[in-house]
Parts: structure tokens; C-alpha cells; sequence
């Protein structure tokens, strides 16, 4: 069972470490949920890079449509957010994340359900390095 929280604040660690995002904003994290994690994180994208300028999402395609957890499904979109946030700001290279994303989702021993789909994107989002 794929630890969806963990991977939000592995991703909350990554972001930080690579000095995208600053670790004090996060400091109160550690007893909320998923959820919350998550919108932080879009929360401090958007503080931090309010520039940024994101391309309204497909939601009509989007891989978490067939999704019964409506809660899960709007963390899977928020999570394209936060992508649109460090593909814009150069931080990740979307052609590279999309195919971890498809290579990790079609390979032989990969079940796929709504949160293993989750915790790929998540995996995915990990792939971004700061600027030197």
C-alpha cells in the first residue's frame, strides 16, 4: 500500500533541499493530512513564484477522472499544478517526468489504482533540481 502522506512530505523534503521552496514555511506539517500537505505545497508555489503563470488543466482527459474518491482526484489535479509550477520555473523537464510517470504506471509488476497513480505523479515530481 502506497503511503500517499509520506511521499507529500518526501516531496515537501525534496523541494526544500533542492531551495525551491523555504523549510520554515513547512514547519507544522508533520500532523496534517495529505490533503493538507498537498495544498500547502501549491499554497507556497504560488507564494513563491507568483509570476508563474499556469495553462488551465485538461480535467476532460485528465489520468484521475475514473477516480470514486473525489478528495484523490483534487490532489491529483493539484499535483499537475505544482508540475506546471517547476516545469515553468525550469525546475523539472516535463518530458522527462511524463515518461518516468508512463515507464513507472506500464511496468510488468505496477498495479494500477487511483493512489499508486498518486504516489507515481508524486515519484515523478522528485525529478526536479535546483538551480546552481
Amino acid at each position: 500500500m502506497v503511503d500517499l502522506k509520506s511521499k507529500a512530505m518526501e516531496l515537501k523534503k525534496h523541494l526544500c533541499g533542492e531551495k525551491i521552496l523555504c523549510q520554515s514555511k513547512f514547519d507544522s506539517l508533520n500532523n496534517q493530512t495529505f490533503d493538507d500537505v498537498i495544498l500547502q505545497l501549491k499554497r507556497e508555489l504560488q507564494e513563491t513564484y507568483p509570476q508563474t503563470k499556469l495553462k488551465p488543466l485538461m480535467r476532460s482527459i485528465h489520468y484521475s477522472n475514473n477516480f470514486t474518491d473525489e478528495r484523490l482526484k483534487e490532489n491529483a489535479l493539484l499535483l499537475d499544478e505544482i508540475e506546471q509550477y517547476l516545469v515553468i520555473n525550469k525546475f523539472l523537464d516535463h518530458d522527462i517526468s511524463v515518461a518516468y510517470f508512463n515507464d513507472r504506471i506500464t511496468s510488468g509488476n505496477f498495479v494500477i489504482t487511483p493512489i499508486a497513480l498518486v504516489g507515481v505523479m508524486i515519484e515523478s515530481l522528485l525529478l526536479s533540481k535546483g538551480r546552481k
